[in-house]
């Protein structure tokens, strides 16, 4: 006959492998709840009305505050860092070495009580050593149940004011990670269309200098002709600003002029007025 402490052992690892996986606020808010309900009825015996009330009432009032602060901010988990069947797996391997191992001899409550308690707490490991806050409140809470699990396992029945504690504890975590979580997917797409922005704006001002380029290139050759050999000036005069400065001529080479455009003929500026010469 199945024992009703092994069926509650089994859905609290059950709900701590949703809680870790999922991705989805409510999933994970529901996967929390059925591990943190769960968990005080593996004992054997069970705890009193009232530790066993404050234990579900706060199970139900941490997953509510989890679910409403993922649901107010748009978070959604990354989900498990390893995958499903890895985290599965673990859970199993954990469960089964929780069987066999006994610690305490003669062990005060039940072995699959002892062996929840350290399935939970190989669930807590992998979401404590990230940094998504979001999966560090679920690692942290699992690691609470699964601790207390371990301390009824080896130490005894816990009395009710260790209940009250215990389902405490689990609002404040829960409760301080739904006021921590931040909406990581409306920050990265508000960062993606930073960037898009910041690129586009300078492949425009890249294009447009490239293509001012162009254009003052092509319309040179056709807007602007070359002197002709007759209409360049052979002779420069640089002293017409100085006073007292004789005169001097500087002549400039031309270029050899072709066949068609006749002699060169040379012309000088006389800055006082004087005839040019022939």
């Amino acid at each position: 006959m199945i024992e009703p402490a092994a069926v509650a052992a089994l859905a609290a690892v059950a709900g701590g492998v949703v809680a870790v996986t999922a991705r989805s606020g409510r999933t994970i808010a529901l996967g929390l709840a059925v591990a943190f309900a769960a968990a005080p009825l593996a004992a054997s015996p069970l705890p009193g009305q009232l530790g066993l009330f404050a234990r579900i009432a706060g199970a139900v009032l941490a997953a509510d505050l989890l679910w409403v602060g993922t649901r107010v901010n748009a978070v959604r988990s990354e989900g498990s860092a390893i995958g499903p069947a890895a985290e599965a797996a673990i859970a199993a391997a954990a469960f089964l070495i929780g069987l066999w191992v006994v610690p305490v001899k003669p062990l005060p409550g039940p072995a699959t009580e002892q062996a929840a308690g350290l399935a939970l707490v190989a669930l807590a490991v992998i979401p404590l050593v990230g940094r998504d806050v979001l999966r560090l409140g679920i690692g942290a809470a699992l690691l609470a149940v699964g601790l207390l699990l371990l301390r009824e396992a080896w130490l005894g029945p816990a009395p009710a004011f260790e209940h009250f504690t215990v389902a405490a504890l689990l609002v404040g975590i829960l409760g301080a990670t739904s006021l921590l979580v931040v909406p990581l997917p409306e920050w990265r797409d508000d960062a993606e269309s930073d960037a898009a922005e910041e690129g586009m704006t300078a492949l425009g001002a890249v294009t447009g200098a490239a293509s001012a380029g162009a254009v003052t290139g092509a319309a040179g050759p056709t807007s602007e002709r070359a002197p002709s050999v007759a209409s360049a000036p052979a002779a420069v005069d640089y002293l017409d600003d100085v006073p007292d400065a004789a005169d001097a001529e500087i002549e400039v080479p031309l270029p050899r002029p072709s066949p068609r455009s006749g002699s060169m003929v040379r012309r000088t500026r006389n800055p006082r007025g004087s005839e040019p010469r022939q």
